[in-house]
């Protein structure tokens, strides 16, 4: 009875191990944020790249903002999208742009932030 007892015992602790360490998963299972690896000017605007850190994300959204204005979504593109080019990005101000990742109705959190000018390349090029 003892023996019975003690495995009954250990299946218990076994069991709220399992859960313990489902919960975490559930926690970190949801979508990951994109990974901002250029904000590169280009044509008097900036073109974003990112690394898709969730492959199967349904939508990748970016946020800009700038000394003159809080972030605000500037674009949506497809989960399987890693760049777009930022047309409206053209005043000679530094934006700042952050990236989250859309599955199922869920977030993921924002990526880093990364900034630049659009006009730098222009004064690059005229140099």
């Amino acid at each position: 009875m003892r023996s019975h007892a003690f495995a009954i015992g250990l299946f218990a602790v076994a069991a709220v191990a399992a859960c313990s360490d489902s919960s975490t998963s559930t926690t970190s299972g949801g979508p990951q944020a994109p990974e901002i690896t250029e904000l590169m000017p280009m044509a008097g605007a900036l073109h974003v790249n990112w690394k898709n850190t969730t492959a199967d994300c349904d939508a990748v959204e970016g946020e800009r903002k700038s000394d003159k204005a809080a972030y605000a979504v500037v674009f949506s593109v497809p989960g399987a999208v890693d760049n777009k080019m930022d047309n409206d990005a053209r005043d000679d101000v530094t934006y700042t742009y952050r990236l989250r990742c859309k599955k199922a109705g869920a977030y993921s959190d924002y990526s880093k932030e990364m900034s630049a000018n659009p006009h730098d390349a222009m004064s690059d090029m005229d140099a």
